[in-house]
């Protein structure tokens, strides 16, 4: 009875004070909004341009967000969504904070491709701020139903004034410039299968504006861009059916007869930075193997190369198919089907997840080879270092077939580093017991990170040497090419992300390596003194594809001899990039933003 009487006598007092009950209110909805405002507040600062960016807030997304409180303090079930958004608040500012954009497509595809140890290893790495994130959340949200409870304020005239906002939020849409609303749709492509797929990203069309203005908003915009996510599967799967009768027509023109025998090797790389080799300069012994074929003459190093793109389903199919990066989709198969049709046994080994189709260019090109082994490693835990290839790859060898492509896609230095190599390998002191020490002084983390990804190089220097060797002795023409997917960035004491998926030097950098034997740069000689003029032009991945072709002497009518870097290659006026969220700039021209990461923009 005396609750019963506390709590007429509090409404009546909020009654008398309306701006009490109208205080709770406003406290409650900021609560309420707290995990949301800081998720979106990184946003801004990382990925956005903050007047479009703020228009979006101020005239839609907060009227939205009042209305739906009212509606929040009333539904349980509407109580429960809003606090599992709040948990998932916490990865979109993770995303926002580490990788400058919003999650989105790319995003999508990694998290629905990847295994589930990764994943959850990747959240153990990350347990205190985890664990932080989910007690701002839980605080937030009770402090919120507190709040709200005590509040008795009756909203009158502030839903009018709400849907007043959202109105006139189409006045703000005209009265944007020009140049804000392009640069605004042209982000906002979302793919449809079309008969002009092939020109453009994904097909055509471009987003609403009013459904760009909640896109790259959390959490109004996930919806939207899992939408958007969902038909690029939906595009990819109908690019496989379309490949399914692809042909190149390839023919070997090369000079080598039907019964000379003919290996290549093409070693698809993972997260190896190209400032992390001594035949590329370093000044640590990580690359011992390469840099005695380079004094030997039998090895060339492209000293000024780049991936487009830095991640590797993105940039792995560059390598294979040499596509454009605007072009996501495959418009072709890859050179693997190319070495088929021109009589050449093809194989593929990887030690990577064979992941599901998912948008995952990678594992369609791989099917186009005869052969297809898979020793998959768990990312965290490297239950198969990289040498587990070599076996196989040897014995593919001394196989009866003249002709060979073998590609093998290695785990390399992908993190966690100290998976990545046989405690054997570690010449660079990482850790004793789990503390980072050297001869008994304590290491700190960020040379303990630095140290270990030296080793995962120099372990990848001793897989390469040992295909090297097994090439030499054999019989007439071999080549190994080998480049990276990405780089990576190492923490130093100014820039504290490890990582890639950023556009940066460090990530768009990548070590490209060509080794023959003997009989092979004798018989190609000219090709091999291209090479060597060729090291030191700024070129790009996409150029492997017709390079690897023209080494084995394939053509078809359509190839592209202007990328082959076993010709007189022109260097390109532009080389194009692109981020996480399908932005581009071009490389050469691009500068470095006032952060202490080396993050590129367009310079302006």
């Amino acid at each position: 009875m005396n609750s019963s009487v506390m709590q007429v006598s509090e409404q009546s007092e909020d009654m008398r004070h309306p701006d009490k009950g109208l205080g709770f209110e406003l406290l409650s909805f900021f609560f309420l909004l707290m995990p949301f405002a800081i998720t979106n507040g990184i946003v801004v600062a990382k990925a956005a341009a903050l007047p479009l960016y703020g228009g979006k807030i101020v005239l839609f997304v907060l009227p939205i967000s009042f209305l739906l409180f009212q509606l929040w303090k009333k539904s349980l079930v509407l109580k429960l969504v809003t606090a599992m958004l709040a948990v998932l608040a916490g990865a979109e500012a993770h995303v926002a904070y580490q990788f400058g954009g919003i999650s989105g497509s790319s995003l999508f595809s990694i998290l629905t491709t990847s295994d589930g140890s990764e994943s959850f290893n990747y959240l153990i790495e990350r347990s205190q701020a985890v664990a932080l994130w989910l007690l701002l959340c839980a605080v937030s949200t009770m402090l919120a139903m507190h709040f709200s409870r005590r509040s008795h304020y009756r909203p009158g005239g502030f839903p009018i004034l709400c849907l007043l906002c959202v109105a006139g939020y189409g006045w703000y849409i005209g009265a944007m410039s020009a140049s804000a609303y392009l640069k605004e749709a042209n982000a906002n492509r979302f793919p449809t299968v079309s008969e002009d797929a092939r020109e453009k990203l994904f097909g055509v069309g471009h987003l609403h504006p009013l459904l760009s203005t909640v896109k790259d908003t959390f959490p109004y915009g996930v919806p939207l861009r899992l939408w958007m996510f969902l038909q690029e599967e939906k595009f990819m799967h109908g690019m496989e059916q379309e490949l399914s009768q692809f042909r190149f027509g390839a023919v070997a023109t090369g000079p080598a007869s039907a019964s000379t025998q003919e290996t290549y090797v093409l070693v698809l790389g993972e997260t190896a930075r190209f400032d992390r080799w001594t035949v590329n300069g370093y000044d640590r012994d990580t690359s011992p193997n390469l840099l005695k074929a380079r004094q030997n003459g039998e090895l060339v190093s492209m000293r000024d190369m780049i991936t487009p793109r830095t991640f590797t389903m993105g940039s792995i199919p560059i390598y294979l198919s040499g596509r454009d990066i605007m072009r996501e989709g495959a418009t072709q198969k890859s050179l693997i089907s190319a070495f088929r049709e021109a009589g050449f046994k093809t194989y593929f080994l990887s030690t990577q997840v064979k992941k599901s189709f998912l948008n995952n260019v990678t594992t369609m090109f791989a099917a186009e080879a005869d052969v297809q082994q898979y020793f998959e490693s768990d990312e965290s835990l490297g239950l198969f270092y990289d040498d587990a290839l070599l076996a196989p790859f040897k014995n593919i060898l001394q196989e009866k077939s003249l002709k060979k492509l073998i590609v093998l896609h290695t785990m390399g230095s992908h993190a966690i580093y100290t998976a990545r190599y046989p405690k054997t390998f570690e010449k660079f002191p990482v850790s004793i017991d789990g503390k980072a020490v050297a001869a008994g002084e304590q290491l700190d983390d960020i040379q303990a990170a630095s140290n270990a990804f030296d080793n995962s190089i120099r372990f990848t220097d001793h897989v390469l040497g040992e295909i090297m060797r097994a090439l030499t002795a054999l019989e007439g023409n071999a080549a190994m090419i080998y480049g990276s997917d990405h780089g990576e960035t190492l923490p130093t004491k100014l820039c504290k992300f490890i990582g890639h998926g950023v556009v940066n030097e460090e990530n768009l950098r990548v070590p490209y390596f060509v080794w023959a034997n003997q009989a092979y740069r004798q018989v190609h000689a000219g090709k091999w003194q291209n090479l060597l003029k060729n090291e030191d032009k700024a070129t790009m991945t996409s150029s492997n594809f017709a390079t690897v072709l023209d080494m084995a002497g394939i053509s078809f009518a359509s190839f592209p001899a202007e990328h082959s870097l076993v010709r007189e290659y022109q260097v390109k006026s532009t080389r194009m990039v692109m981020d996480m969220q399908n932005d581009e700039l071009d490389f050469n021209t691009a500068r470095k933003k006032d952060d202490t990461c080396g993050m590129l923009q367009a310079r302006e």
